[in-house]
């Protein structure tokens, strides 16, 4: 009897363990590295049921990406499925290179050697991004552009200073600048200092970014839209099983959760015999 009550424990243990990691994972799935000069990154949540999404995002990788930035380790015919894309249609809209065929990785077309001698770096293959950058980063890195005339490309990046990438989003987003704003000076217990007429005292901050008006394709809203997908997307394609397995996992954790209540109910009808063959003797 008191094998079988060690027994219950180590399954009470193990379901308590499961719960955990399982949750550990979801809660930490979107955290990446430290978004430099931007700050805190932006946080992103991801939504990989959203098949429109991910399908908008697709077609900004593979129009605006795509043409520098491979995913070797993706199949053409599989996120065309996985999308839920007619084969043809998919074919015909994205594939521009009539070669291709479904099985066939998505292995980009610019030569490693000559795109390091143009850009002083190859541009890196974005299957795994999303895993080994984060989330969060990506969505932030790709809204963090601002003008800078002292790089090759007249552009820099908060979240990524430095960066040897142009900006090829820049029509739909606009021009981004690092702008200046007076804002409020805080006193010690959190608020707002105030001078002796009650006006907030302000100082002058440096490192905002603010779109020109009217030099972007899209407005605010729609351009971060459009980020989204895209990042969605890169999401999905760092592990396109990953919606499956997150769906999976609330299944094993709630059979464990049965299992241990049924196992925790035999416990006690084995104890109560237990007790009567012992209180008989």
């Amino acid at each position: 009897m008191n094998f079988f009550k060690l027994e219950i424990n180590l399954i009470f243990k193990f379901v308590a363990l499961t719960v955990t990691l399982f949750f550990s994972s979801i809660s930490h799935s979107a955290e990446g590295g430290p978004c430099k000069d931007y700050g805190e990154c932006d946080v992103f949540k991801y939504s990989l049921n959203d098949i429109e999404s991910l399908q908008r995002g697709a077609a900004t990788y593979i129009n605006y990406c795509y043409g520098c930035h491979s995913l070797k380790y993706s199949r053409w015919g599989r996120v065309a499925s996985d999308l839920q894309i007619p084969e043809d249609i998919f074919f015909e809209n994205l594939v521009f290179d009539k070669s291709i065929k479904p099985g066939d990785l998505m292995t980009g077309s610019m030569p490693e050697e000559e795109s390091a001698k143009w850009f002083g770096v190859a541009p890196p293959d974005l299957t795994l991004v999303s895993r080994y950058k984060g989330d969060d980063w990506i969505y932030s890195y790709l809204r963090a552009y601002y003008e800078d005339a002292s790089k090759q490309y007249g552009v820099n990046n908060l979240v990524y200073p430095g960066t040897a990438m142009p900006n090829v989003l820049m029509a739909l987003q606009g021009n981004q600048r690092l702008v200046c704003k007076d804002i409020p000076v805080l006193a010690k217990n959190g608020g707002e200092k105030r001078d002796d007429q009650g006006n907030t005292i302000t100082k002058e901050k440096c490192g905002f970014l603010e779109v020109e008006e009217g030099t972007g394709a899209l407005n605010k809203e729609e351009f971060d839209s459009l980020i989204y997908d895209l990042t969605n997307f890169l999401v999905y394609v760092g592990e396109p099983i990953k919606a499956t397995r997150e769906r999976i996992g609330w299944y094993v954790v709630f059979y464990f959760l049965i299992f241990t209540a049924l196992s925790s109910l035999l416990y006690r009808e084995f104890h109560k015999d237990y007790n009567m063959k012992k209180g008989k003797a």
